[in-house]
């Protein structure tokens, strides 16, 4: 059991908008975040919003493709706040900001994701959680570069009943 205290990063909102600058202006749901770290893990609660869907029209819930976008939302800024602050060195302890920047879109990859909904959330104003649970290095072969696979989980919820919550794999190929 860890005796360590976590300690709160509150939202950076010029870093907010740096990493949420590669998304269209209307596919900038994440709002705010606060991340903590404590151990290699990282936690983070997020407000965010889809204001108008950027490819169907209102649903009145949130679905699948802006529950994927929302979490990919998160990730990023938790990852690019984790390298500004070394908050998990062990797995991204050599990237630097400019190394994040360069790779943030092509090398950072969802590769399994698995998603529930256990009652319709509404997108016009709903809550997040990020955590990083783990993670794993290796090679695909003797002769590819490193790559790290992060284990992660999200939830995401409503000031009703709303309520969904999954776990994604992301893996940093060429992680060195």
């Amino acid at each position: 059991m860890s005796t360590a205290t976590p300690v709160r990063h509150p939202t950076d909102t010029d870093l907010l908008a740096r990493v949420l600058r590669c998304y269209k202006p209307n596919c900038r749901y994440l709002r705010a975040m606060s991340v903590s770290a404590v151990d290699g893990h990282l936690l983070g609660t997020a407000e965010l919003a889809v204001d108008e869907s950027c490819y169907i029209d209102d649903t009145g819930h949130l679905n699948a493709v802006e529950v994927n976008i929302a979490y990919n939302q998160m990730l990023y800024y938790a990852i690019a706040l984790a390298v500004r602050e070394d908050l998990v060195p062990a797995v991204l302890g050599t990237w630097t900001m400019d190394d994040y920047w360069r790779r943030q879109l092509p090398d950072i990859l969802i590769t399994r994701m698995v998603s529930r909904f256990r009652w319709p959330v509404d997108p016009r104003r709903f809550h997040g959680e990020f955590a990083l649970t783990g993670h794993s290095s290796r090679r695909l072969s003797a002769e590819s570069p490193p790559l790290i696979a992060l284990e992660t989980g999200f939830r995401f919820w409503d000031d009703h009943r709303g309520r969904s919550d999954g776990e994604v794999t992301v893996a940093i190929v060429a992680a060195t």
